[in-house]
């Protein structure tokens, strides 16, 4: 069983080895990275651009499944069952960016899919930009901070905005990633990520973190970009083809620790 495990582990570590070594992963991953570091600008930013967006909250709860009632019962269910609500509480947290980073380890790196890498990033594309200008339209504020329920972190960062919710760009990500390595489902690793994914969206619900339709608009939105990019590759720069290896590997540490550093500033840096 260990030599086995040895064996897999070093199968793993020669495929890393090989793809950060070749021109069209690093290429790729850039893209990627790029793309995940507008967003953060853009939740960044979005101090900036709210007070030009309405507020439609309560318009929204004239729908059914919003009442407080309904909210908190399901909030506290979840709490009820020990193990589903922390699992719900560990695939939430992971279920974003970690969900990303996941997706896009397996998808390029490790399997070293290029066809599917080009459509993960025009798919994350569209829903940055989908959600972007809808939050910059008009917004809805989460379950737990319209009812004021305790045990949720309160809105106090740059990256902490419980009026992201419709559409959940949460839920988006997740069924992006999931039906993007759905044609990977005989691999132990895709499973892994489809489950994960599959939880998401009652994870969001379950825990408050969203209303149903935040769920349901967020996963419909997925589902019509994922339709709109299938077969699609990308358009790679001439000069990037041509970069030297070495050089496209310093841009990606580069990138990864801006990336890291821009991250963690938002996530605690208190809002004025």
């Amino acid at each position: 069983m260990m030599e086995r495990l040895k064996d897999e582990l070093a199968g793993v570590s020669r495929a890393v080895r090989s793809s950060l070594n070749d021109r069209d992963v690093l290429v790729r991953l850039n893209i990627l990275l790029i793309l995940y570091l507008g967003w953060v600008a853009f939740t960044v930013a979005y101090g900036l651009i709210q007070s030009h967006s309405r507020n439609v909250t309560q318009e929204l709860l004239r729908l059914p499944l919003t009442s407080r009632s309904f909210v908190v019962t399901v909030v506290n269910f979840t709490h009820s069952i020990p193990l589903l609500y922390l699992t719900l509480r560990v695939v939430y947290y992971v279920g974003f960016t970690g969900s990303i980073a996941l997706t896009v380890f397996f998808v390029l790196v490790y399997w070293r899919d290029l066809r599917a890498s080009d459509e993960l990033a025009m798919r994350y594309l569209l829903a940055y930009v989908s959600c972007g200008v809808i939050y910059s339209l008009f917004y809805v504020y989460a379950p737990h901070h319209v009812y004021h329920i305790p045990g949720f972190y309160p809105n106090r960062t740059y990256l902490t905005r419980p009026e992201f919710v419709l559409p959940s760009l949460h839920n988006t990500v997740a069924i992006i990633n999931l039906l993007t390595v759905w044609h990977h489902r005989d691999k132990v690793c895709a499973k892994v990520l489809i489950l994960m994914d599959s939880i998401i969206p009652f994870a969001t619900v379950l825990l408050g973190h969203h209303w149903v339709y935040d769920a349901m608009t967020g996963v419909m939105l997925a589902f019509i970009i994922v339709k709109v990019t299938d077969g699609r590759t990308l358009r790679i720069p001439e000069g990037a083809r041509t970069m030297h290896v070495r050089y496209i590997q310093r841009m990606t540490v580069v990138g990864l620790l801006i990336g890291l550093s821009v991250l963690l500033l938002a996530i605690h840096t208190p809002k004025p």
